[in-house]
């Protein structure tokens, strides 16, 4: 028998060498070690030998399914191939790793012929995960904008795969909802290696660093945790935060809460990046200069980044110069009050006494309790 054209071509290119050399208990040994590649990349998990056939193919939800397992004739033969598959590791292998086993081309032919019927029933398998089986779930309508359901979904990608879903979801952006993918990357991000957040990140740089579509930076920024910012390359993450403050700079508001005739739109998806700024100052600097505009670009930064105006102005100095003209916005148009009263009571204990003693009459105070109302 030719063996090289009655096996699977990438079996016969795992055992060529050897086998062509004659030296046919390698052989073997190439054609198992293949199978086992088989195995961890369709199964999608670690081990080797008898460990890495229970984590495939064992257990009453096996990762690797050969058929629907829905008869006992269906799990007897998902059992058979287990018993198989231990047997080539105990009989075939370990024997062969272990002392000097001469095989004849014969027997050789033999087992790789059998290895290579394991490989085309393991190719033919049905993985309970696949890619774009997951994204259809991540894609969902009904999915549930919660932690918690995030995590159930992710628990259910093979560790090897991580990776790899991220990078696709991102690369698919575009046809999911922001709210509910910015739940599902969090938590696949807070799994991965710090490599591995790299490489995504890097993917992430090379798109910023040409993109000039609002919608793909929208995205990104509704995904992406804001403190992950920093390690963007430099470059992109210049560009875009140029570009968000010019957008910035020219955001008005409206009477509804956003933004008049979409001006600005890009800039408000800075808000919880600011802190994260290389370019922090020069965003600082927009948002004073439109606080001392009229009411429509003070309006805009009421609505859009009052929340975010402690972590924007870390000193003394500008702090003291943004309560100011927050201050002085405020008295110019009280309907402003309204906003800051919203956001009061997250900031800071040195913001807030600036604050009510500016602006005296915002925050009435019980003589009692000390708490307003």
């Amino acid at each position: 028998m030719n063996l090289k054209t009655h096996i699977n071509q990438q079996l016969w290119m795992a055992i060529s060498n050897t086998y062509e050399s004659e030296n046919y208990s390698h052989a073997i040994l190439d054609a198992i070690h293949y199978l086992s590649d088989v195995l961890r990349e369709k199964a999608g998990v670690d081990g080797d030998g008898q460990a890495l056939v229970g984590k495939a193919l064992g257990g009453q939800a096996p990762v690797l399914r050969v058929n629907r397992l829905q008869t006992e004739s269906e799990r007897d033969i998902q059992k058979g191939l287990e018993q198989l598959l231990r047997g080539l590791y105990l009989g075939i292998r370990n024997p062969r790793s272990h002392e000097q086993i001469e095989d004849s081309k014969d027997t050789a032919d033999a087992i790789i012929y059998f290895i290579n019927y394991l490989v085309g029933i393991l190719a033919k398998s049905q993985e309970p995960f696949t890619i774009p089986g997951f994204l259809a779930r991540v894609f969902d309508p009904d999915f549930v904008q919660s932690h918690r359901y995030a995590e159930l979904l992710v628990e259910e990608i093979p560790l090897n795969k991580r990776a790899d879903v991220l990078t696709e979801i991102y690369r698919r952006k575009r046809e999911g909802t922001g709210n509910n993918l910015r739940y599902i990357v969090h938590v696949i991000l807070q799994q991965l290696e710090e490599n591995q957040v790299i490489d995504f990140l890097d993917i992430v740089s090379e798109e910023l660093k040409t993109t000039h579509d609002d919608a793909d930076i929208r995205m990104t920024l509704q995904v992406l945790q804001p403190e992950l910012w920093s390690k963007i390359n430099e470059a992109p993450r210049l560009r875009i935060e140029n570009k968000l403050i010019k957008s910035i700079q020219q955001g008005q508001a409206d009477s509804e809460g956003g933004t008049l005739k979409g001006a600005g739109a890009l800039g408000t998806w800075a808000r919880d990046y600011l802190e994260y700024f290389k370019l922090k100052t020069a965003a600082g600097s927009v948002i004073l200069e439109k606080l001392d505009e009229d009411y429509w670009n003070q309006l805009y930064i009421f609505h859009f980044f009052l929340g975010v105006l402690p972590a924007t102005y870390d000193t003394s100095y500008k702090k003291d110069q943004c309560i100011r003209k927050v201050v002085h916005a405020i008295k110019e148009n009280n309907t402003l009050g309204a906003l800051l009263l919203h956001h009061y009571w997250n900031y800071p204990e040195d913001w807030r006494e600036a604050l009510k003693k500016e602006l005296p009459d915002l925050f009435p105070v019980h003589e009692e309790d000390d708490i307003p109302f």
